[in-house]
């Protein structure tokens, strides 16, 4: 008989605005899902900007999806005592919490402190929560949460999961001591664009190009920045297609404000939030990928800008330092904006045979990615460690 996992967590599959954590969930249930049977409680709406609840789906209530089965809770059933009755509707061998601060995290954190469920391992994936950039945005109320979960012992008897060594650092520096934290990297779908060929890639002309920016629009994301470089370059034509959620209004103002007055020689288009198979084709039908961040635990827009043969460039604070040594893009720390200044003005002068040359590189980095089998390998042995933890 396969063991049962129990996921909680904000999003899942019908939501498209959400960012890359609730990818980690998909893709952990679509290649485990053989080996293990999974029951997901997760919010009934789509993001934080977008609170209507799904119509494709039966609120507070268990729905088939895919090969999940998944509780999507509204507000009111979103409770440490509901949290405690699913568990006992489900009666899990292990609980997999892929965040450190939602919702459904903490009501079942705070159930499971309160002796409301019966001790079970669990594993806890803070999705890059805990490092240095994503707590620098509203730091006082996450500072203050932070010491009384500590103070009350919270996070206790749990394993950490971390996506790579400095997160498990990270993890260690905010929580304090030695933390039961084992390293991982988050799954990605075993194939992204079979059959892609850069040949796809539009046209490059030296003199214009085309970046993409594909991501929710908040702080951490840094799309200010991105308008602030541009706003420096006055020779050649560039278009900019801005992609994803406008979640926070308040930073999305000062976007637009910065969006006009941007020289006559950029043009943008804010498209909004799209499908992921959507988000796949903007990112073939773009030159280059940019995205200056705060901080990125893993970023799954990465991979798929890569295998969608689109060169990325990217700050220094996420995993993918390698690109530039592979030829499929540049990364750049944001202390030195001169040179994002002239990586873009290169892009801009980039003509067709180089830029196809590295839209191939691109391509190739991708596809050597997705074909590594210690990825799942990695995850397996997460689980397993979890499921034969001795959760007293």
């Amino acid at each position: 008989m396969k063991k049962k996992i129990m996921i909680f967590c904000d999003s899942y599959l019908p939501s498209y605005k959400s960012g890359g954590g609730m990818w980690t969930v998909v893709n952990l249930v679509d290649r485990f899902h053989d080996r293990y049977d999974f029951s997901v409680v997760t919010r009934n709406y789509d993001s934080k900007s977008d609170r209507m609840p799904f119509t494709s789906v039966r609120t507070d209530e268990w729905n088939s999806c895919g090969n999940a089965n998944v509780f999507y809770a509204s507000s009111r059933r979103l409770t440490s005592a509901d949290i405690a009755k699913r568990v006992a509707e489900i009666e899990p061998d292990m609980a997999y919490l892929n965040s450190a601060f939602s919702v459904p995290v903490l009501k079942f954190l705070f159930a499971r402190k309160k002796k409301m469920i019966r001790e079970i391992p669990v594993i806890l994936a803070p999705c890059g929560e805990l490092s240095r950039g994503a707590l620098s945005v509203k730091p006082l109320k996450k500072k203050v949460f932070i010491k009384y979960a500590r103070l009350f012992n919270l996070y206790d008897r749990l394993i950490w999961k971390a996506s790579s060594d400095l997160e498990a650092d990270e993890i260690a520096n905010v929580m304090g001591g030695i933390c039961d934290t084992i390293v991982a990297p988050d799954l990605i779908p075993r194939t992204i664009l079979p059959g892609f060929s850069p040949e796809r890639k539009p046209v490059k002309k030296k003199g214009s190009v085309k970046f993409i920016f594909l991501s929710r629009v908040v702080p951490k994301k840094n799309l200010l920045y991105v308008l602030e470089r541009l706003s420096h370059i006055r020779d050649g034509e560039i278009v900019l297609d801005i992609v994803g959620d406008p979640e926070d209004r308040t930073y999305w103002q000062e976007c637009l404000k910065s969006i006009s007055r941007l020289p006559k020689t950029i043009a943008v288009n804010i498209v909004g939030p799209v499908s992921y198979g959507d988000g796949l084709e903007l990112l073939i039908a773009n030159h280059f990928f940019i995205l200056p961040t705060l901080n990125e635990n893993f970023g799954y827009v990465f991979i798929e800008s890569l295998a969608a043969g689109c060169p990325i460039l990217i700050s220094d604070q996420t995993v993918w330092s390698r690109v530039e040594r592979e030829g499929s893009g540049w990364v750049v720390p944001l202390e030195n904006p001169d040179v994002w200044s002239q990586r873009i003005k290169h892009c801009v002068e980039m003509d067709s045979k180089d830029y196809l040359a590295m839209s191939r590189s691109a391509r190739r980095y991708a596809e050597d990615w997705l074909s590594d089998p210690t990825l799942e390998e990695a995850t397996h042995k997460v689980l397993q460690k979890g499921l034969n933890h001795r959760a007293g």
